[in-house]
């Protein structure tokens, strides 16, 4: 099997594919911050960013890279932030969104996470899950990424971010089983 370069700067995301990836299914990854930067272009969808980042990381290192994105759906919002996850956060942060929100009905929300896996000169392959859920009305929790703070997942009472503090592996499995798909698919065809 060939060893694999995960391609992150954040923190939770590299926890998430230690534990599963490393730890669960015993693939060869590095985790590493790499020394450019990788372009995230702007487009519907978590997938669209995921490839596109993924293949351009392969060809820049030469090496097979695996990269993720993951996107907040809300409905009473007509899906935003949606692929729009980081901008949202670093534009108006936890507390401003959750206001945004404060007299809206509808807090129903999925959290779509992809991961794409390219090899240089080759498309990238895509790996989409999902978890459905609703938004608390404050943030609630220690650790995590913006929407950890406020999502809580469909059968739970407590946020992600609550989850995780107390089970990584557990808060991990929220995100759907997309990574789970790769490493099914990575038996077979690396």
């Amino acid at each position: 099997m060939k060893k694999i370069i995960y391609l992150s700067t954040n923190k939770f995301k590299i926890r998430e594919v230690e534990i599963v990836l490393k730890g669960k299914y015993g693939l060869d990854i590095e985790a590493m911050n790499p020394d450019f930067e990788i372009y995230e272009i702007q487009a519907k969808t978590c997938s669209e960013v995921a490839a596109f980042s993924a293949k351009y990381a392969a060809n820049k290192l030469g090496k097979p890279c695996l990269k993720s994105d993951t996107g907040l759906y809300l409905e009473a919002l007509g899906g935003l932030p949606g692929p729009y996850n980081a901008y949202f956060d670093r534009q108006i942060g936890v507390e401003k969104f959750l206001k945004m929100l404060k007299d809206e009905p509808n807090r129903e929300a999925r959290i779509e996470h992809c991961f794409a896996f390219c090899e240089p000169g080759k498309e990238p392959v895509v790996f989409i899950g999902e978890s459905r859920g609703t938004i608390a009305k404050e943030p609630r929790g220690k650790d995590g990424r913006w929407h950890d703070f406020f999502y809580i997942p469909d059968g739970e009472t407590r946020t992600l971010s609550e989850i995780g503090d107390e089970d990584p592996a557990k808060k991990a499995s929220f995100y759907g089983d997309a990574i789970d798909k790769f490493a099914e698919w990575s038996k077979d065809n690396l």
